[in-house]
């Protein structure tokens, strides 16, 4: 089986409206554990590939020189430098892809993919990495994590539902099969192959109005590929919201951020 999910560049375009306010942003703490690890000191360069909004590239503005954030959805790198708009001038939105990589870009000392990683062919990403990375430059793969917590079941239900509504996709059954091989075994294979992971677990107060975005962020639950079964995704979602939530429509769910670091084995 391949391990490369074909490449669709406009995939998120439909998402990217609901992106910011449907999926959990990264612990600050997480920001800060990584931005110490890699020895950013305010002088080095940047590169958030796969940015989508923008959040990694802005997050990690005020440690780094220059950051250059690229995504091939328009719409999102649109949001991302409204985002970025005045707050962080040192950040250069570019579009494109992880196939667009090459040493023109210049040299960078860290770079940051955020939920995207699974997108790319890994291999090749790493393999265009390495001819782009400092030679003790790191590689930061970010991820959030909807945790079970037995206080609160409702945050199971809620997963199972979003499950239950995307286990048709292709490409998510693609990842999920058993033959998908995994991030650390990719980066076992490559130049980056001394990974540390590091995570933050926090429980964050998430309004109904997040819990209906979350769904249209991901292309796997899109309008495009559920048509009017969106509809009653989005009812069992208000059901649920009804059935646990208080007085103001809010619950409270645990999440951990995730950062895999990667860096080469002779660094």
């Amino acid at each position: 089986m391949s391990h490369v999910t074909p490449f669709i560049a406009d995939r998120f375009h439909h998402a990217a409206q609901h992106y910011l306010i449907g999926r959990p942003a990264y612990s600050p703490a997480l920001i800060r554990r990584v931005a110490q690890h890699a020895g950013l000191d305010g002088s080095q360069r940047l590169l958030d590939l796969g940015c989508g909004p923008g959040q990694l590239s802005l997050a990690f503005a005020s440690w780094v020189g220059q950051a250059v954030a690229v995504d091939p959805e328009p719409a999102m790198l649109e949001i991302a430098a409204q985002l970025g708009a005045g707050i962080a001038p040192n950040i250069e939105y570019r579009r494109g892809s992880s196939y667009d990589l090459g040493p023109e870009m210049g040299a960078f000392h860290l770079a940051v993919i955020g939920r995207a990683f699974h997108w790319m062919d890994r291999g090749d990403t790493l393999a265009r990495l390495d001819t782009m990375l400092a030679p003790r430059g790191a590689l930061a793969l970010f991820n959030t994590a909807h945790l079970d917590d037995p206080l609160r079941p409702w945050a199971r239900e809620y997963r199972d539902l979003l499950d239950r509504y995307a286990n048709t996709d292709p490409a998510r059954a693609h990842r999920k099969s058993p033959d998908w091989e995994s991030d650390l075994d990719v980066l076992a294979r490559s130049p980056f192959a001394a990974v540390e992971r590091v995570s933050v677990v926090e429980y964050r107060r998430v309004s109904a109005a997040q819990l209906r975005a979350r769904p249209l962020s991901m292309s796997s639950l899109s309008r495009e590929r559920l048509g009017e079964r969106l509809d009653a995704l989005l009812a069992d979602i208000d059901a649920l919201v009804a059935a646990h939530a208080g007085s103001d429509d809010s619950l409270v769910e645990r999440i951990e951020s995730t950062a895999t670091i990667a860096m080469r084995a002779c660094a």
